[in-house]
């Protein structure tokens, strides 16, 4: 296994070339769409769902598309009290191999497509440094795990913060995958252990050529699971009293299941991201409705 860091860190002037994987778009925070007023359901596939909302309307949900992501007026929740808990860390070195695709700024930590995650990075630190942020998208292949593995990699930079990231997709695992190997201790394991004995220690990866640690789980489970919702919230509860600035969770999609309800109320902000050409404001407009318009705090457009 390979010691050698990646490349050179740091905000710098974009990379003319683009290569890897697709190069996300920042947006700001949707509001509720006043009553009386309707969005054009659009379900025919468009280059950008966020651009299909009728002009009259899209003043209140995207003041200024595709820039920013503005200040929440919420609270961010009370953090919990109570001792810290143990955390039990496996060290893995990324391998000599390519690294994954969705790595963006492990590929090419100087391209256009790294620049855009610090720009996401850059906007979720002004609405309030949220601790623990949830990424998910409206269905499946929405590039969420890609936004949530650059999004963490982007947070923990250099060294800028402690950062975990952790999956809670446990029908379709990717971490174990993407970083190359796997968990001592599955996460999905661990969550349902820890509900029972909140006290119990965690076991987590550390990556330190990424500044990262991870929980993920291992694709070799049964994928028939559910998530146990009040055993991420015991969870979270937990990890958030073990020193992390961020907690990244890579969730399933919002539409078809309740799992991302059932973690919201856990954590502080979430995320959507969207495809282009494939995700649709219809399917944008439900997943907000889902989850509740308050706890969205921006979509992030892959393209």
């Amino acid at each position: 296994m390979s010691t050698k860091r990646p490349g050179r860190f740091g905000d710098v002037p974009a990379s003319p070339e683009r290569r890897g994987p697709p190069l996300p778009m920042v947006t700001q925070q949707m509001s509720p769409v006043p009553d009386g007023e309707s969005i054009d359901p659009g379900a025919t596939r468009v280059d950008n769902p966020l651009q299909a909302i009728k002009p009259d309307i899209a003043a209140t949900l995207f003041s200024k598309p595709t820039t920013t992501m503005v200040a929440s007026s919420r609270p961010m929740p009370l953090a919990p009290v109570g001792p810290p808990p143990e955390i039990g860390l496996t060290q893995h070195h990324l391998s000599d191999e390519a690294p994954d695709e969705r790595l963006a700024l492990v590929i090419d930590p100087d391209s256009e497509r790294a620049a855009s995650f610090r720009v996401l990075r850059h906007h979720l630190l002004e609405i309030g440094r949220p601790q623990c942020v949830i990424v998910s998208s409206p269905g499946a292949n929405d590039g969420k795990t890609m936004t949530a593995l650059n999004l963490a990699l982007a947070l923990a930079e250099c060294g800028r913060a402690k950062v975990l990231l952790i999956e809670t997709h446990l029908r379709r695992p990717q971490l174990a995958n993407v970083f190359k190997f796997v968990p001592p201790w599955c996460f999905a394991e661990q969550l349902a252990a820890h509900r029972h004995q909140p006290m119990m220690p965690w076991s987590l990866i550390e990556i330190p050529q990424l500044w990262l640690h991870v929980g993920a789980v291992n694709p070799r489970i049964e994928k028939t699971q559910l998530l146990d919702g009040p055993a991420f919230a015991i969870a979270i509860e937990r990890l958030r009293l073990g020193g992390y600035d961020h907690i990244v969770v890579d969730a399933p999609p919002v539409l078809g299941s309740a799992d991302v309800n059932l973690m919201a109320d856990a954590a502080d902000v979430v995320v959507l991201a969207l495809r282009a050409k494939q995700s649709t404001t219809r399917d944008l407009r439900r997943a907000i409705e889902q989850i509740g318009a308050n706890k969205v705090a921006g979509t992030v457009l892959v393209q």
